[in-house]
């Protein structure tokens, strides 16, 4: 068991009371989810910071986290691989769009469109995934797909409306679709067992 498995199963015990409606080990289990998040949190704004990728990162994290909250998507089974790869794509989002040249807003516009595109099939196809935290109820399943797409449609239409303002604004959008589409694909799921059979293991 982890440091953070630990802690939140003592935490657990001491709020623990007869009325709860819940067990100890699903109390320790949330306790444990929000330790988590708040570490990779710390660690990913504390990183992006000292690289002074933060203005890149954060916007990048935050439109991740909510298309990702619709509609989970692979993710590796130990917490501290799971932050070490975060903070990689992060990262390498942030320097992308830091530091590679920018391409003329018709250029953007068409790569706006086009990620946009496949973001909407892909998460039609394959979103929500089956083993994130959601209900397993076809009903909020079709809700959040719709959300997932909605907000894609909507960030679409800002990142066009303002490409020739904000170029940080349009990459930062076409990022975190293709990342969270990516996420969402049976390939990603693959990878991701590969990874965890072969290199992470325990």
């Amino acid at each position: 068991m982890t440091w953070t498995g630990k802690l939140s199963g003592k935490i657990a015990h001491r709020i623990k009371t007869d009325d709860t409606p819940y067990t100890t080990g699903q109390l320790a289990h949330g306790i444990e989810l929000f330790l988590l998040n708040a570490l990779n949190l710390f660690v990913i704004l504390l990183v992006s910071a000292l690289l002074g990728l933060l203005g890149e990162v954060f916007p990048l994290l935050c439109l991740l986290f909510l298309l990702r909250s619709l509609t989970g998507g692979a993710h590796l089974k130990n917490p501290w691989s799971c932050l070490g790869a975060t903070l990689l794509l992060l990262l390498l989002g942030g320097a992308i769009i830091e530091y590679i040249p920018k391409p003329s807003a018709s250029v953007l516009s068409l790569l706006t469109i086009f990620t946009a595109g496949v973001g909407i099939i892909i998460n039609y196809a394959y979103g929500p995934a089956k083993h994130t935290y959601m209900p397993d109820n076809p009903a909020a399943q079709k809700r959040n797909r719709k959300i997932a797409i909605f907000l894609i449609i909507i960030g679409c239409i800002l990142s066009i409306l303002l490409v020739r303002y904000s170029y940080r604004h349009s990459m930062t959008y076409i990022l975190a679709v293709f990342y969270q589409s990516f996420f969402l694909m049976p390939i990603s799921f693959r990878f991701v067992s590969f990874l965890e059979k072969n290199f992470l293991r325990g």
